[in-house]
């Protein structure tokens, strides 16, 4: 079995930086490959939720080298919502500080515009994706001036760009 974070290398290259037919024929995260063909994208591997989240908070307390970290763990003893709860409360501590995180649960809710490029980790894990608050800002103004946000569901907009603009006030 690969590990988590050949799984998350994987992710990454066949979903996120594929072109998506549902957002003009743009990656899903037009900045992924980047980050990772540059070595900017980090994955820490957890083991157990009682490291998870120490090791969160001490990567969000030294950030700055990589462009993304990414905090994962496979002991699902952490429920989607505690850790939707969780990183909600660090943001509020860590977007002044210009860290960002972002949840991802295996039981999150699928969105269908971002399910059309079908891949499947190999392994279950949740993760946080760690990253510069000013740099997804910056990047999410240059696409909004593209076509990339066009075919994205109100709900779904409103829950991720929306949402991390109120962290800022």
């Amino acid at each position: 079995m690969i590990s988590i974070t050949q799984d998350i290398f994987n992710w990454s290259k066949k979903f996120l930086e594929k072109p998506n037919k549902h957002l003009g024929g743009m990656p899903v995260c037009p900045y992924a490959k980047k980050a990772r063909v540059d070595g900017k994208l980090k994955v820490v591997e957890v083991d157990s939720s009682e490291k998870f989240l120490k090791k969160v908070i001490e990567v969000c307390d030294n950030f700055g080298v990589y462009d993304v970290v990414i905090v994962a763990c496979e002991d699902m003893e952490i429920s989607a919502d505690e850790l939707h709860d969780y990183v909600h409360a660090l943001n509020h501590v860590y977007v002044p500080k210009d860290v960002y995180l972002i949840a991802s649960y295996p039981d999150d809710e699928e969105v269908d515009f971002l399910e059309s490029l079908d891949y499947d980790p190999s392994r279950e894990f949740y993760m946080v994706l760690i990253q510069s608050y000013q740099k997804l800002e910056d990047g999410s103004s240059s696409l909004s001036k593209t076509k990339y946000y066009e075919n994205w569901p109100d709900d779904y907009y409103a829950d991720t760009v929306l949402l991390r603009k109120k962290y800022r006030r």
